[in-house]
């Protein structure tokens, strides 16, 4: 197994540090963010020590996911909410505070206040448009 001593998820996943777990298997780890966003925020993980999204094989992936629409609807059953985000954050710019793939299911609740994604009004125009594709897929 592929693992990082300094990594604190890989420490929860050694059982090194205690945690609330809900799901785990021989692959995956299924725990409460101990700093939550929401009641029942939950960390999902592969076991394996992967950096982010970049470094995670599809396969491992696909079942991390596999586990996350598992629980996800679990949690919304269960604690009764109104929603839920499922977000994943790749480097630092991006909120990435532990570096080790994990993926975040957030329950929520009407007017929780709690965060919004802010979409911009102003539509993009088409040739903003084709310089990005251009630059991407080249």
């Amino acid at each position: 197994m592929l693992k990082d001593e300094a990594c604190i998820f890989c420490q929860i996943v050694d059982k090194k540090i205690q945690s609330q777990i809900l799901f785990e298997n021989d692959t995956i780890l299924a725990f409460l963010d101990i700093f939550p966003i929401s009641n029942g925020h939950t960390i999902v993980i592969p076991k394996n020590h992967y950096n982010n999204l970049e470094d995670i094989p599809v396969d491992e992936l696909t079942d991390v996911f596999k586990i996350v629409k598992k629980i996800s609807s679990k949690i919304y059953e269960k604690l009764k909410i109104d929603g839920y985000n499922i977000l994943q954050n790749n480097f630092k710019a991006a909120g990435q505070v532990i570096n080790h793939f994990h993926v975040h299911i957030i329950p929520r609740r009407r007017e929780d206040g709690k965060f919004q994604l802010l979409i911009p009004r102003e539509q993009s125009k088409e040739e903003e448009l084709n310089k990005t594709l251009k630059t991407i897929i080249e």
